[in-house]
């Protein structure tokens, strides 16, 4: 399946709010859309009891490699957000399609595999230790880059352009 005009539409939704993700570390966005529809949508972000703003990035202070120890965070990926959310109101997230501005990382793969998402379209890599285990692949979930957009956060260097 190759990327469409609502694909892009919803990656400029996600780059529009991509921003507004509280993480000191990295801004990523991601969104749940079935039948054309966006089901939720949220960025990454600490828990409320314990703002990395005031405490410090634990993953900063212990020099965390990107793409490893992901347990080693006082918060949860963008992703994360999103199906904790869907859970807690009731939402189906089955059969859906997760649009987001990084690849997800190894758990993120794991729950949205487990969830029934169909269809993974994402804008930038992920440095990913384990790159021969792809569950996505072994689960038939459709994986595709998309560009980013025009409307872009400049914390994340831009390597696509429309």
């Amino acid at each position: 399946m190759a990327i469409t005009k609502k694909d892009i539409g919803f990656l400029e939704q996600l780059d529009k709010i991509e921003p507004k993700a509280k993480c000191v570390r990295a801004n990523i966005a991601a969104m749940l859309v079935k039948s054309g529809k966006v089901l939720v949508k949220h960025t990454n972000d600490w828990h409320n009891k314990t703002p990395c703003n005031k405490i410090g990035c634990i993953r900063n202070k212990r020099k965390v490699k990107s793409g490893t120890h992901r347990e080693i965070c006082y918060g949860l990926c963008a992703e994360q957000w999103c199906l904790a959310i869907a859970a807690r109101k009731g939402i189906k997230v089955a059969g859906s399609t997760c649009y987001v501005t990084k690849h997800p990382c190894r758990v993120c793969e794991s729950l949205l595999t487990e969830a029934g998402i169909k269809r993974i379209v994402y804008q930038e890599g992920y440095p990913d230790v384990l790159p021969k285990f792809d569950l996505f692949e072994k689960s038939k979930v459709k994986v595709e880059q998309g560009p980013n957009t025009n409307y872009k956060s400049e914390k994340i260097p831009k390597s696509h352009t429309i």
